[in-house]
This record gives C-alpha cells, structure tokens and sequence, in this order.
C-alpha cells in the first residue's frame, strides 16, 4: 500500500545494527503506525555495513564525516549535514536519539509537528555544554528514557520538565525462531560490549578462580592500557576466550545458544549505576537467563520474573559466587524454570510492541 504524505525522520547517533536496538525498532514502528516515508540518518563510524532494516517504509541515509562521527568536529560535521537534509525534506515528524543529534534542532529553519527526544543515554557524561543545550533547546514534544532514575536525574538536570513522557525499555523486536531448549544449550557464559578495566570490569576474567569458568568475551577492548588487556585476554590457556567485536546479528545467533548472558558495570558513575543495558533485554527475549550486577533496573526486573541470576553486589567475590552458582544450576529444572520466566516476561512486558504502546498514546494521531 501507498506511503501517506506525511514524512519521518530519524536522527541515529549510532551506526545501526552494532548496539542500540530500539533506534530501528523505533522507526519501524513509527513507519507503520503512520504508514510514511521514514528516513533514518546514521553516522559513518567506518567498517559497518548499511543494516537493512526490513521495512517498506524506511531507508537508511549514511553520513560520512572526514573525521570520526564521536569527535567533536565530526558531531559538529554530522549536524550540519542532517540538518541540512532536514531542511530540504521538512518532515513533520522528527525522532533525535541523544543527546549527541540535538544540536541539529538548532539548525533547523521550521518547527516539526512533533519532535520525539529519545534520550536513551545519559546526559551528564557529555558535559557541561550539553547539559546546558539540554536546558535551552525548547523544542520537544515528546521525551523517552530507559529507566525511571535516569529520567529523575536528566530531567531535574536538563529543565525538562512538563514535556510528555514515556519510560520504554531497551527492549527490541522479537527474535524470529523458538527459543533453544535448555538441553541444546553450549555450557558457556556470553559477555558482549565494550571491554574495559573500568567500568566494564574486565578484571574479573582474567583472574586465577575464574580460569576454568566458560566465558566467551565478545566486544571492542578500550581504555588507555587496551593493548595490554587485550593480550592478557588472548594470551593464557583457560576457559575465558575472547572473540573479538562482532555485528549484532551474528552476536544473536550465538547468545541464542549459550546458557548465561553476562550483564554488570562498574557503578563509578551514575550512569554506569543506572544502565539499562541491551544486552539483558536481548539476553531475555532469546530465553537466555541474564546473570546481572545489581543495577536498580535489572534487580527490579529479575526479581520480579525469576528468569536470571542476581549478583550480591559488584565485588569480584559476588561476581565469582553468581558464575560459579550459574554453572552448577545450567541443566537442572531451576535452570529450564529461569528459560520460561524469560519467556514469560517478554510475553507480559519486555517485547517491544508493549513499549511502543508507550510512545503511541503521546503521539499526534494518524490521519
């Protein structure tokens, strides 16, 4: 059927397909509930290929910047060539995710029917100036956290207050497939992100008591001393095998088939406290029981459905008692018990259709 005339844009701050689910989910569901030409602006962040978003709606519109999209002069290049865009298509409704894409809305030369702030990672990291655009922009219509005390915290912070407001979870789309049953498992342990010393927490795989725990590492090493941990990483017989960064879709494939999903950062600040990672929604909606840190959001929901294990806190005795407990549980009925309440939160609530039941009622009607 025939697009309407209304037209979409979404602002990524991300390279789609590499983290950041909800950024497409987002789109695609925005596409269909007002069946328009979506268009969603990515960052060129190099060796990534363009991710196909399977809509009939969208398209993905790269932007290459002479330097890297996350220094300062290739965000400052990415918003002028959004904007720019922007301004020639003019759509009337308008997704920025970030605080990273906002300054595009001072460029603009028309005021959107609806403008949709996703502020799906926190503001304070990136300083004082943004959290002083936060404070002046004055042109949002709707506002989208992760979790509650990240919303308390950025919209005391930002003077955002009195703007529409939905809290939806990091959850993405629905896998396709069944969940693999608990007895088709591989007895290892998924750990997928960035790995640091801090506040990934790196440390921990490298010590003598978790040598023989399985552990495979998936991710880009940072840090300044990343050279090091990286050979550490490698390096050394044990259990604990690092496989270097891979795209999303091969990462499913292979977190479908572990037995545990490795979820916890150190809480040095607050928004490493309050992180509502990916990774553990992804984790539940393959039926693979997350084993988290006590992050606020994670413990509410663990707690509420059962379906993973919970760390005592971030110390590395907690971390050593909840993988050694883990691997004692996979294969018992506890074990195929945990694989249903993932299934049934995602049934209940962490699918991305209820999340975006969320978005819609703060949204302009569909013609």
């Amino acid at each position: 059927m025939p697009a309407s005339a209304l037209r979409i844009a979404v602002v990524s701050d991300v390279t789609l397909g590499y983290g950041s689910p909800q950024i497409p989910s987002l789109a695609r569901s925005l596409a269909g509930y007002y069946r328009a030409s979506t268009t969603v602006f990515e960052p060129d962040q190099g060796n990534r290929p363009t991710l196909d978003l399977h809509c009939e709606f969208c398209t993905i519109r790269r932007i290459t910047t002479e330097l890297h999209p996350h220094s300062s002069s290739g965000r400052i290049e990415y918003v002028l060539k959004v904007s720019r865009q922007l301004n020639i298509d003019r759509p009337q409704i308008l997704v920025i995710f970030c605080t990273y894409a906002l300054p595009v809305l001072l460029r603009l030369r028309y005021r959107p029917q609806c403008t949709i702030y996703s502020v799906i990672e926190s503001v304070l990291p990136y300083g004082a100036f943004d959290v002083q655009l936060n404070k002046s922009i004055g042109r949002i219509d709707v506002l989208l956290f992760p979790e509650e005390n990240r919303a308390r915290l950025d919209l005391a912070r930002c003077s955002l207050s009195g703007i529409p407001l939905a809290i939806t979870y990091n959850v993405s789309d629905s896998p396709p497939g069944e969940v693999i049953p608990p007895q088709q498992r591989v007895p290892r342990i998924l750990q997928a992100g960035l790995l640091s010393r801090q506040p990934g927490m790196a440390d921990y795989f490298l010590q003598e008591e978790v040598r023989a725990i399985p552990f495979d590492l998936f991710g880009d090493i940072v840090g300044t001393d990343k050279d090091t941990l990286a050979e550490k990483l490698t390096n050394g017989a044990n259990s604990v095998r690092y496989h270097g960064p891979v795209d999303a879709a091969t990462l499913a494939g292979i977190r479908r088939a572990r037995a545990y999903c490795m979820v916890m950062y150190a809480p040095i600040h607050e928004h490493t406290l309050y992180a509502c990672p990916n990774k553990f929604f992804e984790a539940i909606a393959d039926g693979v029981p997350p084993i988290a840190a006590p992050h606020p959001q994670c413990k509410m929901l663990l707690d509420r459905y059962r379906c993973g294990i919970l760390m005592k806190d971030w110390s590395f005795q907690s971390f050593r008692a909840a993988v050694t407990q883990a691997m004692r549980t996979f294969g018992t009925d506890r074990y195929a018990e945990m694989v249903a309440n993932c299934q049934k939160a995602v049934r209940e609530e962490l699918n991305w259709e209820t999340q975006f039941n969320k978005v819609e009622r703060l949204l302009p009607k569909a013609a």
